[in-house]
């Protein structure tokens, strides 16, 4: 199954990134990130954040995907080898320099090739196949054929845009920002003075492009080969990230994704898909009053969305209740399995003793948990009878066991 890879310019949007089902995230810390004014995480911040992701089934992808000066070569370096050794599962990167040191001083650190290194074809990913990326973002102007050649005559794993703003200029080539107010977007910077209102002839806001969208498609892409179907939008807020993984879940899942949601909660005049069409036709578009209104109209019904967690792990169990021992269970999920005991002793039942569905519903109310509960079994001995407490206790016991043993691993 293709991967959906949201943003995440904060905690919030990691959030709405979860609880909506995406299978990997993409962030960036307070330094060398290509999103220099969005939230971003702190180290502390990223310590729950992978703790999190690691709870839900999810990766973590930190971009560190700027130009690097030399003077900066030694504190990326550090913070690159302080993310690996946090567990982040890749490292996205465009600095070849960068790439060089990290090679030498971090090796089983898994390297994804940034779409600023504009890798547009078939050769231009077995390049960077042998600099040593496992993965490369190919570039978003790339049509269907395109992006095919890659899939098919590369071993590479290959991350599509799907969703998000597309740039005027080719992806990580552009000056404009730098030239008209020295803040360069190769260095996470970029004023985005193509969205001012440049005109040609009677057309106006001529180098503003409508966003992307090739949500629709995305059965394709993984029909051909493609590894993970990515979100942009590290600059947006948790609404839209939720409303984009929802729409990949949907298209993923053989239904209609609802575009029209997805275009009022941010676009330019519409969506696009020229570039994947192989076309460059009607992709101009601004920001109106009208769409700014439209994103009012649907946030609380977005949020919605994402508002408890997403029911990630299903977990059996077998239970077993003897007189004068402790409750307890072989708990099973996915493929993890162990053995849990309760320490809590049942006591002979004055009156009516507990029954086997009683225990089984008790153990199954996991609320506002990532876990739903499959099959519980129960083996017990007549006459015997547990507090409603003592099974909340045992409950909280195995949630926490299998919490721990997710997250460890």
């Amino acid at each position: 199954m293709i991967e959906i890879l949201a943003p995440c310019g904060g905690a919030d949007c990691l959030s709405a990134a979860l609880n909506t089902g995406a299978d990997a995230v993409y962030l960036g810390v307070t330094a060398f990130s290509a999103r220099k004014n969005a939230k971003n995480f702190t180290m502390e911040q990223l310590d729950e954040a992978i703790r999190l992701c690691r709870l839900n089934g999810v990766k973590v992808y930190v971009a560190m995907n700027t130009l690097i000066f030399d003077s900066e070569m030694k504190e990326a370096v550090s913070t690159a080898k302080m993310l690996y050794e946090k567990g982040i599962d890749a490292l996205i990167v465009q600095d070849m320099g960068f790439v060089r040191r990290l090679k030498s001083e971090v090796p089983d650190l898994t390297l994804h090739a940034s779409t600023q290194m504009t890798i547009t074809s078939a050769s231009g990913a077995e390049f960077a196949r042998k600099l040593g990326f496992k993965r490369v973002v190919l570039a978003r102007e790339m049509s269907l054929k395109e992006i095919r050649q890659v899939t098919e005559n590369v071993d590479i794993e290959t991350e599509v845009f799907v969703h998000g703003a597309l740039c005027v200029c080719v992806s990580g080539q552009c000056l404009m920002s730098a030239m008209y107010g020295g803040r360069s977007g190769n260095r996470g910077e970029c004023a985005q003075p193509c969205r001012l209102d440049f005109t040609c002839d009677k057309r106006h806001s001529v180098l503003s492009l409508k966003d992307l969208s090739v949500i629709e498609n995305l059965r394709k892409l993984q029909e051909i080969g493609v590894t993970s179907a990515k979100i942009e939008g590290r600059m947006k807020r948790p609404e839209y990230v939720a409303a984009a993984v929802n729409a990949c879940r949907e298209a993923l899942g053989g239904n209609t994704p609802n575009l029209e949601q997805l275009k009022s909660v941010f676009s330019r005049s519409g969506f696009t898909k020229s570039y994947y069409d192989g076309s460059i036709a009607d992709m101009q578009g601004v920001r109106t009053k009208e769409d700014a209104e439209a994103s009012a109209r649907v946030l609380k019904e977005i949020r919605r969305l994402y508002d408890k967690p997403m029911k990630r792990h299903t977990i059996d169990m077998d239970i077993t209740m003897r007189a004068e021992k402790p409750l307890t269970a072989e708990v099973r999920c996915g493929d993890i399995s162990f053995s849990y005991d309760s320490g809590i002793i049942p006591e002979k039942a004055q009156n009516k003793p507990i029954t086997a569905e009683d225990i089984a519903e008790r153990l199954s109310k996991t609320g506002g948990t990532v876990f739903e509960t499959g099959e519980i079994t129960c083996d017990t001995d007549d006459g015997l009878i547990i507090s409603a407490s003592a099974l909340n206790s045992v409950r909280r016991g195995i949630l926490e066991e299998l919490e721990k043993r997710l997250i460890n691993r």
